[in-house]
């Protein structure tokens, strides 16, 4: 039977031999793979032996004494004490608990899959208990939407084994009968009801920590202890893989994080709790820390989907920022995992794989649009509408995601002097370089003020495969202006360009010029209905003759 062995130290304080409380102070999980027979149990004092071990109980060597623990037994193997005064001692207890790791379902299941979707799992309302002594209470819910499998999630009350519960909480389950892990997410404040003096949890503060994967603590945990005047001293502890970071400042005088600031946010974003925290570490240098988790949102796929947004952001004091999910990082530090780190002085951005402690991969570097101003700006092209873009101290600007893309000179946020502006694979890349003015492009280094005016004389026929239709012309005469030239069978073609002597004229990546000494002829062809096969019934032909007017 796999089984979880755990550690865990409670400090009590007797008064002329009478208990008066007991605090858990640390808590370590031992995976099964590091009982061996023969070898120190991990996590507890290294005198200890493990002496025998088969799956449903652990015995141990320590100090000439022998302790055997069984399934769901916690058994003290050694404790320490020292006298604090006035008759009073506190008393430091090492207990070994092993606990099976079988998690039991209760509820609602359904059956069948299809040929593209599973739809086997737990739904409606049940219950979990876990092998810890903590219990889900809820109802589970079975996407039927899902191409590659359906999502599952559950809604309900956690409580753990020390009393707190999460009134609102959800969990990922699978569609496992008996599943390895069934996993609590999210940032959440845990309320302790009121606990008799026995209870290990008593007199412990409210606290706010972020959990994931079934019940174990990451990031930081906010207490909320009460002073005797009931004034609130905040003080936070560092959580990993479900072990608590332990630091000293002094031989026997456990270091805490200073907390300067600290905001719960459970209104701004439906369903999800935020925290968030400003923390001064031992050498000084302050960090600013933001959790969030609980909300489930619908995808695509529909309302059926529930898709976990747990993340955490940690600022580092030089700026640079490092997004992750909780589990990833570790004494403010990537650790084990990926991270997505924002350089503050790149203004870049990257992926990041880390494995205990060390970078094993990285992604190339990214421009950071966290990095940037979102704004309302004129077209740049001076053609069109208004568009929202993204701003970069150093003149880089992204139009509508990088429908534009303008480098240069920038004034007030926008294009101002020289530059060049780049459309999309869309837009043909098409290209303006020279001189910008309050966010619009005016022309090249030479800015033309003046008016050209143009004769046109637009040609259109229509044609089928029976029969070759006729021309038919119209003369007009135009003014030459920056953006779509407007003529018929010629709607995409832009004016890009308007100087003494020449205009350009492009079509996405072809370029035709127009001076006053030479016409420019352009002729366009385009397709109509199709047979069965593939061969085209009809379509239209167009022509432009564009002369320079010279006054």
């Amino acid at each position: 039977m796999s089984v979880a062995c755990f550690i865990n130290v409670y400090n009590s304080h007797m008064d002329r031999g009478s208990k008066v409380t007991t605090i858990p102070r640390e808590h370590y999980e031992v995976d099964e793979s590091e009982i061996v027979v023969g070898k120190p149990l991990p996590k507890l004092c290294a005198t200890n032996t493990v002496t025998a071990y088969d799956g449903a109980q652990i015995t141990l060597a320590l100090y000439g004494k022998t302790y055997t623990i069984k399934i769901d037994e916690e058994v003290e193997v050694s404790s320490s004490e020292h006298h604090v005064g006035g008759g009073v001692y506190s008393r430091n207890c090492y207990c070994v608990s092993l606990l099976a790791t079988e998690i039991i379902y209760k509820g609602g299941w359904q059956w069948g899959d299809t040929i593209r979707q599973e739809l086997a799992g737990p739904i409606g309302d049940g219950e979990v208990f876990y092998p810890n002594g903590d219990h889900f209470k809820g109802t589970f819910h079975l996407s039927y939407a899902s191409i590659n499998g359906p999502a599952y999630a559950a809604e309900g009350r956690y409580t753990f084994a020390d009393g707190s519960y999460i009134e609102h909480a959800w969990i990922n389950t699978s569609k496992d009968k008996k599943p390895e892990w069934w996993g609590l997410h999210g940032v959440f404040r845990i309320k302790r009801p009121p606990c008799s003096s026995d209870c290990p949890s008593a007199g412990l503060p409210d606290s706010i920590a972020m959990f994931l994967h079934g019940g174990r603590r990451y990031g930081f945990e906010l207490f909320l202890e009460k002073t005797s005047s009931g004034k609130v001293e905040p003080w936070v502890r560092e959580w990993y893989a479900g072990d608590k970071i332990v630091r000293y400042k002094g031989p026997d005088d456990l270091f805490r994080y200073e907390v300067l600031d600290w905001e719960l946010d459970e209104s701004s974003r439906v369903d999800c709790i935020t925290l968030r925290l400003t923390l001064r570490a031992i050498d000084g240098k302050i960090y600013k820390v933001e959790q969030r988790g609980g909300d489930y949102e619908s995808n695509k796929y529909g309302n059926y989907i529930y898709e976990l947004s747990t993340r955490a952001t940690l600022w580092l004091p030089n700026g640079d920022s490092i997004d992750h999910y909780g589990d990833d990082v570790k004494d403010f530090k990537p650790y084990d995992g990926y991270v997505e780190v924002h350089c503050a002085k790149k203004a870049k951005c990257r992926s990041e794989h880390w494995q205990k402690g060390e970078r094993v991969e990285a992604k190339k570097w990214q421009r950071d649009w966290s990095a940037s101003k979102r704004l309302t700006l004129p077209n740049p092209t001076g053609i069109g509408p208004e568009m929202t873009a993204n701003v970069w101290a150093d003149g880089h600007i992204s139009y509508n995601h990088d429908e534009w893309v303008y480098e240069g000179e920038v004034k007030n946020d926008r294009p101002d002097g020289q530059g060049v502006l780049v459309g999309d694979d869309y837009h043909g890349k098409r290209r303006y370089e020279g001189i910008f003015i309050d966010g619009q492009y005016v022309n090249d280094e030479e800015t033309f003020t003046g008016k050209v005016m143009l004769h046109a004389k637009s040609g259109h026929k229509s044609w089928t495969v029976y029969s070759d239709g006729e021309w038919k012309y119209k003369e007009y005469d135009m003014e030459a202006k920056l953006g779509t030239l407007g003529a018929d069978g010629f709607w995409n073609y832009e004016i890009t360009k308007i100087t003494q002597e020449a205009i350009t004229i492009s079509f996405y990546d072809k370029t035709y010029t127009l001076t006053p000494d030479h016409p420019l002829h352009l002729s366009e062809s385009i397709e109509g209905d199709e047979y069965s096969d593939g061969c085209v019934y009809d379509g239209d032909d167009y022509s432009l003759e564009l002369t320079w007017i010279v006054e």
